[in-house]
């Protein structure tokens, strides 16, 4: 870029900045570039045929076959008789683990409704397992637990009006007036 204004009343005009002059090349038998003119631009002049092509950051392509993988700026070859060191995988934030569900607890939600007297002996083994391990399903539990105590009442209840009526059965039958 060059400043197109006119230099102000008594300072010295001053003169364009010439291009750098590239080196010579080093190979005597590769055809000499022409020099630009000192006060003028020329284009860069074209690569020599002699050197290989220039590789981008991102080409990621497999050696080809019989040729040995290219190293990184980052990567070293380890020396000769140790493994190559591995980095570490990096595995981000990771939620903490939940602590695993009490097999008692949900056998006693299903022994509350098949055998409830059962379902009580297991929901109590299975609060004292919680309480001391500390895993889930407390709440499962205390519900297989209320279930149960609920289904066993209503059993024992069944059972007394079974006996109930059964004494009355006997004892109307037996009021009923025929004798022989």
């Amino acid at each position: 870029m060059s400043d197109t204004t006119p230099p102000a009343a008594g300072e010295p005009p001053v003169p364009p900045v010439a291009p750098p002059v590239p080196p010579a090349p080093q190979n005597p038998q590769a055809p000499q570039a022409p020099q630009p003119p000192v006060g003028g631009y020329q284009s860069a002049p074209p690569p020599p045929q002699s050197q290989p092509p220039v590789q981008g950051y991102a080409q990621n392509q497999p050696p080809a076959y019989g040729q040995a993988p290219q190293q990184g700026y980052g990567q070293q070859t380890p020396p000769p008789g140790y493994p190559p060191q591995q980095q570490q995988p990096y595995y981000g934030y990771q939620a903490p683990a939940t602590p695993p569900m009490n097999t008692l607890a949900i056998i006693t939600i299903i022994l509350a409704f098949v055998f409830s007297i059962a379902g009580i002996v297991t929901g109590h083994i299975a609060l004292k397992q919680i309480d001391r391990t500390g895993e889930q399903g407390r709440g499962l539990a205390k519900a297989g637990l209320i279930l149960s105590y609920v289904f066993t009442g209503l059993g024992v209840l069944l059972v007394i009006f079974y006996i109930v009526f059964v004494v009355l059965a006997i004892a109307i039958a037996g009021t009923s007036g025929t004798y022989y």
